[in-house]
């Protein structure tokens, strides 16, 4: 994976403290998930911060990292040499951006674009870069808030339009779970999709 390196040109940093700049918690869908599966190749769609990443790293993964945001690539990448793993981290906007390989793991936490073309070329990206046998976790905030008039259900999934773009990939899990979310600043219960599959390595799926 040594080609994605990013080839945006940051300037010198001070390294990131992580005791003052705390690191975000590791997706739990993920620690759940990998617990059952070989290191391998891993890409995180949409990253953010880089703390799954970089856990995945720690675990053994050789991984890849895409956000739009540079200042979270930045800080991904302080992160990363905060901690001494190696994770490579990338600027790019996931609605365009194709992978050069298929990966073993593909994660994508509350990073899906608005309803439309955009959501449904990074959903297609993410499910031509799961290799044969691999596995997807998707986690977003669930449409059925939009039901209950908190958020324009444009913004929000449900399990079952997953399981329609990831038609031929054997459903692991799929589930809405009442859980604590962090939306900036703020701390919110609030109801979570979670969606696991893995690509089978016969003809359906591929």
């Amino acid at each position: 994976m040594a080609a994605e390196h990013a080839s945006v040109h940051t300037p010198e940093r001070a390294p990131i403290d992580t005791e003052v700049t705390p690191v975000p918690d590791v997706d739990e869908a993920l620690v759940e998930t990998v617990t059952d599966l070989a290191p391998g190749r891993a890409l995180d769609l949409g990253c953010g911060r880089g703390q799954n990443a970089i856990w995945l790293a720690r675990q053994g993964w050789t991984v890849g990292g895409v956000d739009i945001s540079p200042a979270a690539i930045d800080e991904s990448r302080d992160v990363a040499a905060a901690f001494d793993v190696d994770a490579l981290f990338e600027v790019q906007d996931v609605t365009s951006w194709r992978p050069r390989y298929r990966y073993d793991l593909v994660l994508s936490t509350f990073a899906l674009p608005a309803k439309g073309a955009g959501r449904s070329r990074m959903l297609d990206m993410a499910r031509e870069a799961v290799a044969p046998g691999g596995t997807i976790i998707i986690r977003e905030l669930d449409i059925s808030l939009g039901r209950d008039g908190w958020m324009s259900e444009r913004y929000l999934v449900s399990t079952d339009e997953l399981e329609r773009v990831f038609d031929g990939f054997r459903i692991d899990r799929k589930a809405v779970r009442i859980t604590r979310h962090a939306i900036g600043t703020d701390e919110r219960v609030l109801p979570v999709a979670t969606f696991v599959a893995t690509r089978r390595t016969d003809l359906r799926s591929l």
